[in-house]
C-alpha cells in the first residue's frame, strides 16, 4: 500500500477528531477526554430523540421489518453477555440506525451518525459499568417496544434516558475520572 491512502485515511480521522497530528512525530489516536464525552453526549441527548421522533412519524412495513431484524440481532448478541466488542458495536449501530432510518432530515442523520461513531471508543471503556449485558438489553427492549407500538414521545424519552445512562456510566466508572473542572483521564 502506498502512503497516499494511509495519509488520506489519517486526515479523515483527524477531521472527525479521532486522530490528532503531533508536530515532528506524526499522528496518534486522540486522547480520551471527559470534556469530549460531555460535549458529544450533550448533542446526542438533544438530537437523537428528535431524529427518532421524526422517523417514527414516517414508519411503514419496511421500517418494521428492519427494526425487528436489527433488534433480533442485538438481542442474540447480548443474550450470552457481552461478547466481542466489535460485534456488539455493529449490532448496536444497526439497531439505532434502523430506528432512525425514516427520519426526513439527511443533515440530522449525518450529524447523529458522526456523533455515535465518535462514542465507540468511550463505550469500550464503559460497557461493564452499565449494569452488564442484561441491563443494556433491557433498555434496548424498552425502546424497541415503545417504537413498534407507535408511542412516539415515550420512545424519545426512553432513548434520551438510555443515552444519559451510557454517558453517566462513562463519566463515573468507565475509565474517566470526574473531578473538579474538566476531570482527568486515567488509563485502563
Amino acid at each position: 500500500m502506498s502512503a497516499t491512502p494511509l495519509r488520506e485515511a489519517l486526515q479523515r480521522l483527524a477531521a472527525e477528531g479521532l486522530v490528532e497530528y503531533v508536530s515532528q512525530r506524526g499522528a496518534r489516536v486522540s486522547e480520551v477526554s471527559l470534556r469530549d464525552v460531555w460535549e458529544v453526549y450533550e448533542l446526542r441527548l438533544m438530537l437523537e430523540p428528535m431524529a427518532l421522533e421524526r422517523s417514527l412519524r414516517r414508519v411503514d412495513e419496511g421500517w418494521r421489518r428492519e427494526v425487528e431484524e436489527a433488534y433480533a440481532a442485538l438481542s442474540a448478541e447480548l443474550e450470552g453477555g457481552f461478547g466481542e466488542m466489535m460485534a456488539f458495536e455493529r449490532v448496536n449501530r444497526d439497531f439505532h440506525e434502523a430506528l432512525l432510518s425514516r427520519c426526513d432530515s439527511g443533515w440530522l442523520l449525518r450529524v447523529v451518525r458522526m456523533l455515535s461513531e465518535h462514542c465507540v471508543r468511550y463505550r469500550a471503556l464503559s460497557r461493564w459499568s452499565r449494569g452488564g449485558a442484561e441491563e443494556v438489553l433491557r433498555e434496548h427492549e424498552e425502546i424497541y417496544a415503545a417504537c413498534v407500538a407507535g408511542e412516539v414521545e415515550w420512545a424519545g424519552e426512553l432513548l434520551h434516558e438510555h443515552l444519559r445512562r451510557t454517558r453517566d456510566a462513562m463519566l463515573e466508572g468507565g475509565g474517566l475520572v470526574y473531578g473538579a473542572g474538566e476531570g482527568k483521564e486515567k488509563s485502563g
